[in-house]
């Protein structure tokens, strides 16, 4: 084989690679785009979940949240931000370089390749994103332990994993909104339980579960059948604990899920 059919053959290569790798590009920035419009849109649909971790209003102060949560999200901004800014440079080069004519595309095809390289970094970004938004926003979440009320149980700065639930079991441990301050107690009471509060103690199903209620104020003893969606909680630490003792029954729509898993592995007594 002579060298200008060597040359010819060589071209030949180029372009069939050049044809797929522009199809590739097109299938890439297609895909990237589509799944980082659908980021977008998890993203501000699921603002109203405070404990989604690219929550704009997300402070700890809000909603007490483990350092890896917080490192995890500031991180998945700047990989998103950065991948965004390389496709939408690779999206104006693949537009561009559709423009020119073959003989220019093989020319440049070397450099082409490497931007498709470059930007094939970032492509499972939003993918992997979309997945992080979905089991963050819809099933489960993290949170951190403020303050001793769970003690022994759970521990000041213990981190844990809740899950989002609609129906609860005694003894979960769960999370509830009060006066827009988030707590981790323990379900001792629910729906169909009778409950009994006055001044010789907290009594579920006629068993005394708590005999400490000196703080509890008038309007919230009780005597009845708990109705549907309402809860009643306790801390573990009974002695140093806000909770149904002082703010009373605990409505459906302030029940956020409950813990699963306790990350942290630490040890307290009583305070």
């Amino acid at each position: 084989m002579t060298e200008e059919e060597n040359y010819e053959t060589d071209q030949e290569e180029i372009l069939f690679e050049n044809t797929k790798l522009m199809k590739k590009s097109l299938r890439m920035i297609i895909s990237f785009f589509t799944l980082f419009t659908v980021c977008v849109i998890l993203f501000f649909s699921l603002q109203t979940n405070k404990f989604f971790i690219f929550n704009l209003h997300r402070t700890f102060d809000v909603v007490p949240s483990p350092l890896v949560a917080e490192l995890f999200s500031f991180f998945f901004v700047i990989i998103i931000t950065v991948g965004f800014i390389a496709y939408v440079i690779f999206a104006i080069s693949y537009f561009t370089r559709k423009k020119k004519s073959t003989v220019e595309q093989i020319a440049k095809y070397p450099s082409y390749k490497k931007q498709f390289n470059a930007a094939d970094i970032f492509s499972v970004v939003p993918l992997f994103l979309v997945i992080v938004m979905i089991v963050n926003g819809f099933f489960f979440s993290f949170a951190q332990v403020d303050g001793v009320s769970m003690q022994p149980t759970f521990c000041n700065n213990d981190a844990v994993v809740i899950k989002y639930v609609d129906d609860y079991d005694l003894q979960d441990i769960v999370i509830i909104e009060v006066d827009g301050i988030y707590l981790i107690k323990r379900l001792v009471a629910h729906a169909g339980d009778k409950l009994v509060i006055n001044d010789s103690g907290v009594f579920v199903n006629d068993m005394r579960i708590e005999t400490n209620v000196s703080n509890v104020p008038n309007e919230y003893k009780y005597s009845g059948i708990l109705p549907e969606g309402a809860y009643y909680v306790l801390g573990d630490n009974r002695n140093n604990s806000t909770d149904s003792r002082i703010f009373g029954l605990v409505g459906e729509e302030d029940m956020l899920g409950k813990v699963i898993y306790k990350i942290s592995n630490s040890t307290c007594e009583l305070d």
